[in-house]
């Protein structure tokens, strides 16, 4: 029974299944991540991280450059007190005070890059209208050349707007089309591709189910990155798994990783978590995985050699999770292309992820607050269990 699933783990299956076969594969998951655990795993031993190195990599990030290719968006807040009921129906009127913009989904990585120094790139889609105009200023500020954000015919640029009273979110609206790609558009983004992929070190995938990331574009462009050898990261969208094979890291959170494999999601233990990632390091081909734990903080695994590591949060205090994924992977990706291990690049985007959900909206991390963040774990002594 056991040996059949084994041999068919790597079968595609749909996300949702009817109550029969989600008990079933529920079951399967149980039976063999138990009997994964009767095996063994690899010995417990300690690593820690030097102070000289991450200062090393993180000093290297102005001299690197990387490609971030996704649905970019802007994400806008609306702020304000709610003093009243409305008359129209039970809901609260909320009296606006103020507004902020703020770039988000690929346009938030490439902010996220720049702001730990990294040189930056961006191939996205807008709409020909007005918020594409702030789109391409709120780019340009952050130093940022939006030579590969492409102005579409067919589509708005995507907005979502966020309606605050205090610090409690009251509701989201959202302006978008999530069609995939027409065929004017892919000629203008695999163009922009081809002559900007040379001038990088790394790739940053940012999708967000908006259309950008779509057949064939990201086919063609996977396989144009491996031609050139360059290093693929990619924060992953439930819907899309199917296209991701062959990237070097994913960087799911625990839902997304058991949509990743079919499974029907579940509190896992800690034996749960390196069993789901194995599991996915062989059916995407992976060299790397990077899950997102929540407060648990993350779990690298590193094919080669079979190597897992747990490193705890950091997070004193969790405020807004909004962007934390991009900047969980823009960190890691800087590190990585700057010549950093992959425990150590790890450990640098978890002490950034800690750094951005203390702060409400979209938030990025600078080199000094990093470096001033794992600093303080490194004095303190602490190591992680691998």
């Amino acid at each position: 029974f056991l040996c059949l699933h084994f041999h068919g783990v790597g079968l595609a299956r749909p996300d949702h299944f009817p109550d029969i076969k989600s008990s079933f594969y529920s079951l399967l998951f149980i039976l063999e991540a138990s009997f994964f655990r009767r095996k063994g795993v690899p010995r417990v031993k300690k690593t820690t991280i030097s102070i000289d190195r991450i200062n090393k990599i993180v000093a290297g990030f102005n001299k690197r450059s990387i490609l971030v290719v996704g649905d970019s968006m802007i994400d806008k807040y609306i702020w304000g007190e709610v003093r009243r009921i409305s008359p129209e129906a039970p809901v609260p009127v909320v009296q606006a005070e103020s507004q902020t913009e703020r770039l988000g989904g690929a346009a938030n990585v490439v902010q996220n890059l720049r702001s730990l120094g990294v040189t930056s790139y961006l191939i996205s889609l807008c709409g020909n209208d007005i918020e594409s105009g702030l789109l391409f200023t709120m780019l340009q500020k952050i130093g940022c050349n939006p030579v590969g954000l492409y102005q579409s015919k067919r589509r708005p640029t995507t907005i979502k707007t966020r309606i605050l009273a205090g610090s409690q979110q009251i509701v989201r609206v959202d302006q978008e089309v999530i069609d995939d790609i027409s065929k004017e558009e892919y000629t203008h983004l695999w163009k922009s591709a081809c002559e900007i992929l040379p001038k990088v070190q790394g790739v940053i995938i940012s999708d967000y189910a908006k259309g950008v990331i779509s057949q064939p574009f990201i086919g063609n462009l996977l396989k144009k990155c491996k031609s050139l050898g360059k290093f693929v990261a990619i924060d992953p969208k439930e819907r899309h798994f199917n296209l991701y094979r062959g990237v070097s890291i994913m960087t799911p959170n625990l839902k997304e990783s058991h949509i990743a494999l079919g499974i029907p999601y579940r509190h896992c233990s800690n034996e749960d978590i390196k069993f789901l990632g194995w599991k996915i390091i062989k059916k995407f081909h992976l060299s790397f995985l990077l899950i997102t734990l929540s407060e648990r903080g993350m779990a690298l695994f590193q094919r080669e050699g079979k190597v897992f590591t747990h490193l705890p949060t950091v997070a004193h205090k969790v405020f807004d999770v909004t962007g934390a994924g991009d900047t969980v992977i823009s960190a890691y990706c800087a590190a990585i292309v700057s010549r950093a291990l992959p425990i150590e690049a790890a450990f640098l985007a978890n002490h950034a992820a800690g750094l951005t959900i203390a702060e409400l909206g979209t938030a990025c991390v600078n080199p000094t607050a990093l470096l001033k963040a794992c600093s303080k774990q490194i004095n303190s002594r602490l190591s992680f269990a691998v």
